[in-house]
């Protein structure tokens, strides 16, 4: 039985909101995530005999067809596409797009077919096929192998390889990319190799071709088909789903562990046979590039054309020390591999284990999760391995935030039922440019929460927003996370589970503080929105300036304070998001303000 799990190597996230966490829908994507390009795929070629090629140089060998509502096949929005456009200009209406450019296939200056279901809009569904028009003769080649370059970004679409041997009356299908979690992205590109020995192998004509299913998704760029015959022996090491497992009932991956929380961490191995025979001695082995671990699985039998997860028989504790421990992943068997290039991951993870930060983002920002000015809250569960005092919140700020969107971090407990039950939060604090791009670090208001051993916690940055007049906070995203483990509250006040791994984390340092960004004035600005005047109050006697700055960062307004309160008359200022400074030569603060006349 094939035990497929997430993968955590090799995608990138970008943001997404999924489903509730007891009853499962889609919410809209468009306004959850900061887009990113995918990297650029590297690949060794299959090595078996090429039996027919196509690289879409000639749009007279495929014909398309749609089924869905969109338009009138074959090149209608939403429909499949032959291009040469390796910009993808003709896709403008669709920004995620921007993950394909340029389109990096080996032949796609002569042509690569894509369908953009983005690019449809709402209310467009897609059952859309291309397919070769001629007829492949595979007599005599009973083992055979489709291969074929691609990028792709999911959201809750479904992608097929579809083959007919009746000239194309009745046509069957194989999904492929079924394992790709929400929102993530393919390299660009990605080769894709499915076996398909029991379905075309040895017969004398033969049709291929693509289908895409979607309602409002993302893309499939596909190019350079293949059929070939495989090599008897072709393991591929091709992910792992890995971390440790504790009250939440998951398996959370951990790139940051206080030393009081290290937890056991095991590892399985997705592997891939793309060889013609069947492997009965597949063994994963997962090992501490320090060489203080080696896990390894059971010898297993991986069928060909099929992957299987293969979990190692025993976890790894880390010492209880600070140190950083990378992990490398391989897969090996008794028989000399066809391509032994792709049967190792290495540094496929960096496990810091130290004093006082817990993280689950892989550290560096990939994309960006926010509301598009509309308040909502991000973050994640963190198992709690012994009881310790959580003192406050660090928060990975992307570079697309606002300078002056008002943010907070919150702390909940999870009841009997999954319930999130608020703990406690932090002051509001005002995002400066300095912060963008950057952590910060924001202290539970009531001092150190105690957490319980053995129980599990949500950690959330969030905002109120600004009614939508800026994309205001953005959270930075780093890392895929597995459904029910990383949640999202939007404006209706409803929890959605997000599979981008929100950059907020726990921090148990005593000594933590906002220090260098904090309020230092008790600088308060109302009303909010504010028609003809700005009310301003400090929590102490200063001489001061106040600027008010617009959002192209221009000085518009500039007043002096010599006390504990002043207003600013709003004549001249057009209907608009400011932000209102103070300085007194040595500290800064500032609050935004909505001018609606």
């Amino acid at each position: 039985m094939k035990k497929i799990y997430v993968c955590l190597v090799g995608l990138l996230a970008a943001g997404t909101l999924v489903a509730q966490k007891n009853s499962p829908v889609l919410n809209g994507k468009n306004n959850s995530f900061i887009q990113e390009k995918a990297p650029k795929g590297v690949f060794a070629q299959p090595k078996g005999i090429t039996l027919w090629q196509n690289d879409f140089s000639v749009q007279a060998d495929w014909a398309t067809g749609n089924a869905g509502s969109t338009g009138t096949p074959p090149h209608t929005a939403g429909d499949w596409q032959i291009t040469t456009d390796l910009g993808s200009a003709n896709q403008t209406a669709s920004a995620q797009i921007a993950t394909l450019v340029p389109a990096g296939h080996t032949t796609a200056a002569n042509g690569y077919a894509i369908i953009n279901s983005d690019a449809a809009g709402g209310g467009q569904t897609q059952n859309a096929w291309i397919y070769y028009t001629g007829n492949i003769d595979l007599t005599g080649q009973p083992n055979v192998v489709m291969t074929f370059q691609q990028t792709h970004r999911r959201f809750a679409e479904s992608t097929f390889v579809i083959y007919s041997l009746d000239g194309g009356i009745t046509w069957l299908e194989v999904e492929v990319n079924a394992n790709m979690m929400t929102n993530t992205n393919t390299t660009n590109p990605d080769l894709v190799q499915v076996n398909l020995s029991s379905e075309i192998g040895n017969q004398a004509s033969v049709k291929i071709g693509f289908k895409y299913t979607g309602d409002w998704d993302w893309f499939w760029a596909v190019d350079d088909v293949k059929i070939v015959t495989p090599e008897d022996y072709d393991l591929e090491m091709t992910d792992v789903y890995w971390g440790s497992t504790g009250f939440w009932g998951a398996r959370l991956p951990y790139y940051q562990i206080p030393i009081a929380q290290v937890a056991p961490i095991n590892f399985g191995g997705i592997i891939s046979n793309l060889g013609a025979l069947d492997q009965t001695d597949v063994v994963f082995t997962a090992a501490l590039a320090s060489g203080a671990y080696t896990g390894t699985s059971a010898p297993s039998t991986v069928l060909a054309g099929s992957f299987d997860t293969l979990e190692v028989t025993a976890a790894v504790t880390p010492p209880a020390v600070a140190a950083n421990h990378v992990v490398n992943l391989s897969v090996a068997s008794g028989a000399t591999d066809a391509d032994p290039a792709n049967n190792a991951i290495t540094s496929a993870a960096t496990i810091a284990v130290q004093n006082y930060i817990y993280a689950r983002d892989k550290g560096t920002i990939a994309s960006g999760s926010f509301n598009s000015g509309l308040s909502f809250e991000v973050g994640n569960i963190f198992d709690i391995v012994a009881t310790a005092d959580l003192t406050a919140i660090d928060v990975v700020v992307n570079a697309a935030a606002e300078v002056g969107a008002q943010m907070f971090v919150k702390l909940y407990s999870i009841d009997a039922t999954g319930a999130f039950v608020y703990v406690d939060e932090s002051n509001p604090y005002t995002l400066t440019a300095a912060n963008l791009g950057q952590k910060v670090t924001l202290p539970l208001i009531n001092g150190a929460a105690t957490l319980n051993g053995g129980e599990s916690y949500l950690v959330v940055a969030g905002s109120l927003g600004d009614g939508g007049a800026t994309n205001d906070l953005v959270v930075g995203t780093a890392g895929v996370s597995e459904a029910q483990t990383s949640f999202y509250l939007d404006e209706t006040a409803t929890w959605f589970y997000t599979t981008s791994t929100p950059m907020v984390r726990m921090n148990f340092d005593p000594s933590a503080s906002i220090n260098e960004v904090a309020n230092v004035f008790g600088l308060n600005v109302y009303p909010n929105p504010a028609s003809d005047v700005i009310n301003v109050t400090l929590n102490k006697e200063v001489t001061a300036t106040i600027t008010v700055v617009d959002v192209t960062g221009k000085v518009v307004k500039t007043t002096a304070i010599n006390g504990v309160s002043t207003s600013i008359n709003t004549a001249g200022l057009s209907n608009g998001v400011y932000y209102v400074n103070i300085t007194d030569g040595t500290s800064v603060s500032t609050e935004k303000v909505v001018i609606k006349k």
